[in-house]
């Protein structure tokens, strides 16, 4: 069952932190949501800080998973795409810490930043085997496609996720098809 409430309460989290934002979102809410005790959160969570860096964490190592996979490159890189569905994307965690209304925690900024240059470092050092020199930069043009998927996805009926993130991932491993 601890094993059960925990994951719960990073589900709760995740779908809290996407929805309202990790500045808007309480522990308070999170227990109320789930049906439990302040207290029962505090069990498993000392802080809402530390619930932000278990969902950090986990999707680092979901994205760590996919990165040392064997497999193509196409495939690898899909895997880590898909890794954000059911995780924070550290850039969103950034912005509303940032500018949420109750008040900015500089902390869970700076976990969400590391978060994000871990995982640019970490798929730049398998771009760099790829294409030598140029590994961060091509890091970052993944990353920006990945995010712009889905922002697009998550905001614009008929857009569809996985299909998008298939053609955005394969054109930047293999380019624009010839015309």
């Amino acid at each position: 069952l601890k094993v059960d409430t925990r994951k719960a309460l990073l589900q709760s989290a995740r779908k809290a932190f996407a929805e309202r934002g990790y500045a808007a979102t309480s522990l308070e809410d999170l227990a109320r949501t789930l049906g439990m005790t302040k207290a029962a959160v505090y069990h498993h969570f000392p802080s809402k800080r530390a619930l932000l860096e278990a969902l950090l964490e986990e999707g680092a190592s979901e994205a760590e998973k996919a990165l040392s996979s064997p497999g193509p490159l196409y495939d690898r890189l899909l895997a880590v795409g898909m890794a954000y569905r059911n995780q924070v994307e550290p850039l969103s965690a950034v912005i509303t810490s940032q500018s949420g209304r109750r008040g900015s925690d500089q902390e869970a900024v700076r976990l969400a930043e590391a978060a994000m240059k871990q995982g640019l470092q970490k798929v730049g050092g398998l771009l760099e085997q790829v294409c030598p020199n140029h590994g961060q930069a091509l890091a970052v043009v993944f990353a920006s496609i990945v995010h712009g998927i889905y922002m697009i996805a998550g905001h614009l009926p008929g857009y569809p996720l996985e299909p998008l993130l298939q053609e955005g991932i394969g054109v930047f491993v293999r380019g624009l098809p010839k015309a």
